[in-house]
């Protein structure tokens, strides 16, 4: 019987415990989390994958065959549009536009100090 357990946080600080038992000869697979059953699926006996929300953000539970025995690995979709991936990505869009800025404000004060350099030197 495949059985794994993931420990997380939130990034909210909550602690959440994740739980999967597969029977690897019958495919009955059951996920809890923290100590409470949401997912019942029974006869997976190939790849699957399921997504579900753990607090705001949306995780994607890969269940993948190999040979005669499974791999489960749990991550989080970044990709999917949901309300936190938008926010981290307008931040992300706020944070490059600012830095931009910042670029161009410190290129033109070294334009302005060459050319005012040249101009020192040479204008006698």
């Amino acid at each position: 019987m495949g059985q794994q357990v993931w420990n997380m946080n939130s990034i909210t600080g909550d602690h959440y415990t994740l739980g999967l038992y597969h029977g690897e000869e019958s495919g009955n697979l059951v996920i809890y989390l923290n100590n409470d059953i949401f997912i019942i699926d029974f006869k997976v006996m190939e790849d699957k994958e399921y997504s579900f929300f753990i607090g705001n953000e949306l995780m994607k539970l890969e269940i993948k065959r190999n040979q005669n025995e499974f791999n489960y690995e749990l991550k989080v979709d970044q990709e999917t549009d949901t309300p936190l991936n938008s926010a981290f990505k307008k931040r992300e869009n706020e944070d490059e536009k600012l830095l931009l800025t910042g670029l161009i404000v410190v290129s033109i004060l070294l334009l302005v100090l060459f050319i005012f350099n040249y101009y020192a030197r040479y204008s006698k």
